[in-house]
């Protein structure tokens, strides 16, 4: 319509140029020669055309420089500060005891945190081609034993085949997702039993107490995130699968309530944690939670989806997502009650902060709206720019996230690298879909951990989503306070 529009005006104007030159040459009896024809009924509408578009093009930049001159007059962290006031009433605290990943980076989280400080890009898959028959850029798990899980799960089922219910890459997420899921899972069976892990200290319980075996009617609320493609079947058999991991570990089937969750988007996960903050926030409980998360689009079905969707990279779209595959888990409590020791191991995520940026944003206003949300997790975890160490993020191959992320990094954290210090799970990893959110906070603990302050897990692969928040050592308790001897005097 505004095309229309624009297209109508300057029609209108030549019309009206015409007929002033053609009335000028009639009242003064002038007969035009083929120059001057050119010349008045051509050379002279192009020439208030391009004036009347030059001058509009001036009158819009003037007045889009005007409005990035008022944004960038609130700096991220004023703008943060603004904010504080409206995030307190949902300001939470969760403490993550471990978490456990398994990426192409990495089966460990150190691992992974390690290899993306330089990541190896991905390359060409050997066998998945796209639609005009070349090889597609995959970022597999090499040496999973699919054949093992398929054995496991059709023994549940009684025998029937997994062909009939589970896809190859669903088979491979569940590879993926087994060490996880055991090395969670056999935590939380110590704690149940009241024998916590020889490295840990007493005070491990993730739970709101702080005593060495879990609460006797405490439960540990298990979530697995899959893609929403997944059929209804494989979700039941993958509930049933994990349900059966439990048993084989001793952990008692009240201890423990499994839910797979369909997600279409990365960002449903990072909801989930908020939703799971504010719960502990307002509800005392000894329930933990372990969240669960696996994905694999390494097959022949998983890539001609995104080819029909218009989503695989490729020559013509370097905006397009490269496959991956992982699994990662986080086990994870709220806060111990007051007085009672925290895990000195335990590591706090502080409330989420979530942002958008519209569909066509311009590069500028993306990296100027990323850097105001990873401020305002740094408002919310108490820090400041200067004391984060590193920034985690779910940016991939795509030049747009490449250069919002860095250029977010350098304006909201001066004191960072924003190559050195910017690592992105996508660059290495691929697109991993519900995986990416948690594998950026299980990273980013690693990294916290290591370097003994916060950083920052940041989510914007996905869509027009944006997410971030900090993860950081416990801090210690306030000292009590001291008399006051004048009073007391």
């Amino acid at each position: 319509m505004k095309a229309f529009k624009l297209v109508l005006w300057l029609a209108l104007l030549t019309g009206a140029i015409w007929f002033a030159v053609v009335l000028a040459w009639q009242v003064n009896d002038v007969q035009p020669s083929g120059s001057a024809l050119v010349l008045y009924l051509v050379g002279l509408p192009l020439l208030a055309i391009g004036a009347v578009l030059a001058v509009g093009y001036g009158l819009r930049r003037r007045k889009q420089r005007a409005q990035d001159a008022q944004a960038d007059a609130a700096t991220p962290a004023a703008r943060a500060a603004a904010d504080e006031g409206e995030h307190a009433s949902r300001a939470y605290a969760l403490h993550l005891h471990a978490a456990a990943v398994n990426l192409i980076v990495g089966a460990s989280a150190d691992a992974a945190a390690a290899a993306l400080v330089e990541p190896e890009r991905p390359g060409l898959h050997p066998s998945l081609k796209d639609e005009n028959g070349l090889p597609v850029m995959a970022a597999q798990v090499d040496e999973l034993d699919t054949e093992a899980v398929a054995e496991a799960l059709q023994a549940l089922a009684g025998g029937e085949a997994v062909e009939h219910v589970f896809a190859q890459e669903h088979l491979r997420a569940i590879a993926l997702l087994e060490p996880v899921l055991e090395e969670l899972l056999g935590l939380e069976a110590a704690i149940v039993a009241g024998a916590a892990p020889a490295d840990a200290a007493p005070a491990l319980v993730a739970g709101r107490r702080g005593e060495a075996a879990a609460p006797p009617k405490s439960r540990l609320r298990t979530l697995i995130l899959v893609a929403d493609a997944w059929p209804q079947a494989a979700r039941q058999r993958l509930g049933d699968w994990a349900l059966a991991k439990a048993a084989a570990l001793d952990l008692p089937e009240e201890r423990i309530a499994i839910e797979v969750v369909p997600v279409e988007q990365a960002i449903d996960a990072w909801a989930l944690i908020d939703r799971i903050g504010q719960r502990y926030r307002d509800e005392v409980t000894p329930d933990r939670h372990l969240l669960l998360a696996c994905a694999s689009q390494l097959s022949e079905g998983a890539v001609e989806a995104l080819q029909a969707a218009r989503r695989l990279i490729g020559h013509d779209r370097p905006e397009g997502l490269v496959p991956g595959e992982g699994a990662v888990g986080l086990w994870l409590s709220g806060p111990p009650e007051p007085g009672q020791p925290a895990s000195p191991d335990a590591l706090e995520l502080r409330t989420l902060q979530r942002g958008h940026v519209a569909a066509g944003t311009s590069s500028r206003n993306a990296t100027r709206q990323t850097s105001e949300l990873m401020a305002r997790a740094i408002a919310a975890a108490g820090q400041d720019a200067d004391s984060v160490k590193a920034v985690v993020s779910d940016a991939d191959q795509r030049p747009s996230r490449a250069i919002e992320i860095a250029s977010a990094i350098a304006a909201t954290c001066p004191e960072l690298d924003p190559i050195g210090h910017n690592l992105s799970l996508g660059v290495a990893c691929g697109h991993l879909g519900p995986v990416a959110p948690w594998a950026a906070i299980a990273v980013a603990a690693a990294q916290a951990r290591s370097e003994g302050g916060p950083v920052l897990a940041i989510g914007l692969a996905d869509g027009e989503a944006r997410a971030a928040l900090a993860v950081m050592p416990v801090p210690p308790p306030s000292p009590p306070a001291e008399p006051d001897r004048d009073r007391a005097g």
